[in-house]
């Protein structure tokens, strides 16, 4: 997909992006609860739970920033509603993914694995069904500064919500190499320098699971 030519199309081609990341992941940790890392299994815990983190953090800069502006034109209460069930969902499988890294001893694969299969269809589902009510027709009733300012405000949460050893390693090393110099627009030096080097050392055994080099 080309970068947006207007404002009306960049909320849905970050949307789609961001999506991506999360299916992704969702991918990778079920293929290995077929075979679990059981002389690592603390790391994939760890990256388990960054994905958690990662759809959290996305559905709190959502539900504090898109859907208020959304709404005051356009309804998004069944998006907000698909959420709740989520979140629910999140909560049950970040817990179950700590106590299981604290002790390796109660971690049960095959529990996690058909809780995830349980999920993977309404997760889904809502994933794509918000990329669809975002289509660029969609949001022609804003207009052009309104949409930009959205950007912006989605940008500032982004940067001051959230763990960012966790989750800006996770989103870059789930973003294809023919993004990464252009998604999320972000400084040479945060790209190839503090993200590889220093966010993503923290935790850097996690991130061995991602599909994608890190920068």
């Amino acid at each position: 997909m080309a970068p947006p030519q207007s404002a009306e199309e960049m909320l849905q081609y970050n949307m789609i992006h961001a999506h991506n990341t999360f299916k992704f992941g969702y991918d990778i940790i079920t293929s290995h609860l077929e075979n679990p890392p059981m002389d690592d299994i603390k790391n994939f815990l760890g990256y388990c739970e960054a994905w958690v983190d990662s759809i959290e953090g996305h559905h709190q800069a959502e539900e504090e920033v898109v859907f208020p502006f959304l709404n005051r034109k356009l309804d998004f209460s069944e998006e907000e509603e698909q959420h709740k069930f989520i979140h629910s969902t999140l909560d049950a499988l970040g817990k179950k993914l700590r106590i299981a890294k604290a002790d390796p001893s109660t971690f049960k694969a095959a529990e996690l694995k058909q809780i995830f299969q349980d999920f993977q269809e309404p997760l889904y589902k809502h994933l794509d069904a918000e990329v669809a009510h975002i289509a660029p027709e969609n949001l022609k009733v804003f207009d052009s500064k309104e949409l930009l300012d959205l950007n912006a405000a989605l940008d500032k949460h982004a940067k001051s919500h959230g763990d960012p050893f966790l989750l800006v390693p996770y989103m870059r090393s789930h973003t294809p190499p023919e993004l990464k110099d252009s998604w999320p627009p972000m400084p040479w030096i945060l790209r190839k320098v503090v993200i590889p080097y220093v966010l993503a050392k923290r935790y850097s055994g996690y991130w061995k699971y991602a599909p994608y080099a890190m920068s």
